[in-house]
């Protein structure tokens, strides 16, 4: 007999390895296929409403060869194994033949898929992919959304039309595209608007339209990542250092406060600085803090004035670099978790070291040693 179940968000409709069960028809949600090697997990595919799901069992299965994972509140037709298998047996020796045919077809189709997939960079994100994704996200929301009055470079658009957009013309998979928008609501630089489903009043809600509130920081990003990324040799530039996010965030608002010139450069008193490092991140300032931004690509310049020590340096890229590095540090949890939740907390962790560092990799040092005994990197006399 079949019974109509609700699965919330992350619970297992069936587990890889045990024994099957049921089948299930999903009316409203969807549903993630995946499978997991050395304690990675490789996604399959995701199947919505109308799909059939755990039809594995019907060629003979003896135990599932993936597990089913909901989404998002999900609703499906849970039919008993025995049940099927009693109406397929029941059946003509025509639609017995037809059923075996496409369930087999189908376990092939899977297992070759599969195999693709686990020779694939299965990481949620992949490296070689990041710029496509974000860049998909970009180019779809510009393309069909529609500008949001007195707010440049902020754009509406409508999810199922931005999903099918981009699935159709990007070829970029309805999960990973959510999974990148969500780091945008995250950080606040997006928002949803949740609907009930046309088809189904009474069903959980789901997304509706999409908020953009910043497309100029999405292209951006992915500019960013591709030049790096593909140019070679700058591999670092890619990985966040939350010690110097930490800094530049400081010194981002300190200039805040400060008149720019035509340049976009401030111009900051350095005992301001210093007190500031020290006040808010725990930081004694020296040569190696300077040299760890300038390694990130970040310069910052001091010069001597009647006045005092002063430091100069372009706001306006600060400000850019320092989102990017943002969204790198979402796009790094999100391969470490294998999704984004966009109502989690932002964590910005904070430094505390208060002595020297390593100019290369930041690891903080006592004494004065001629290596890094973290990374290897040689100290110069003056370190």
């Amino acid at each position: 007999m079949s019974t109509v179940k609700t699965f919330k968000k992350g619970e297992l409709l069936y587990k890889e390895g045990d024994k099957p069960v049921y089948l299930y028809l999903i009316q409203s949600g969807s549903v993630c296929l995946q499978v997991t090697r050395t304690k990675q997990t490789i996604e399959l595919a995701t199947v919505g409403g109308s799909q059939l799901i755990g039809e594995h069992v019907i060629s003979g299965a003896p135990t599932n060869p993936h597990s089913a994972i909901a989404t998002v509140e999900t609703k499906a037709i849970e039919l008993p194994y025995e049940a099927v298998k009693t109406l397929v047996d029941s059946s003509s020796q025509l639609q017995k033949l037809l059923t075996k045919g496409l369930s087999d077809k189908l376990k092939l189709i899977m297992r070759d898929f599969q195999s693709m997939k686990m020779e694939r960079d299965n990481t949620p994100c992949p490296a070689d992919q990041c710029a496509k994704i974000f860049g998909t996200v970009f180019h779809v929301a510009h393309s069909k959304g529609e500008p949001i009055k007195d707010k440049p470079g902020a754009v509406s658009v409508n999810w199922g039309l931005m999903r099918q957009y981009a699935q159709r013309v990007f070829l970029e998979s309805p999960k990973r595209l959510q999974m990148a928008v969500n780091i945008f609501v995250k950080l606040g630089w997006a928002k949803f608007d949740m609907v009930k489903p046309e088809d189904d009043p009474e069903g959980p809600e789901e997304i509706g339209t999409v908020h953009f509130h910043d497309l100029p920081a999405i292209e951006q990003f992915f500019e960013f990542f591709q030049y790096y990324h593909f140019k070679g040799g700058k591999q670092e530039l890619l990985k966040t250092d939350e010690r110097v996010m930490n800094m530049t965030k400081a010194l981002i608002e300190l200039g805040a406060a400060e008149k720019m010139d035509r340049h976009n450069a401030v111009r900051i008193d350095y005992a301001k600085v210093v007190d500031k490092f020290k006040t808010a991140l725990g930081l004694q300032l020296n040569n190696d803090h300077w040299t760890l931004l300038e390694n990130k690509g970040l310069l910052v310049k001091r010069q001597s004035t009647d006045a005092g020590v002063v430091l100069q340096f372009d706001f306006k890229e600060f400000e850019r670099t320092e989102k990017i590095w943002r969204v790198l540090r979402e796009v790094e949890r999100w391969n470490e978790k294998g999704s984004v939740d966009p109502n989690e907390p932002v964590e910005v962790k904070k430094a505390q070291k208060t002595g020297p560092c390593c100019p290369q990799c930041g690891h903080g040092y006592e004494g004065a040693p001629k290596f890094c005994a973290e990374c290897g990197h040689k100290f110069t006399a003056a370190a």
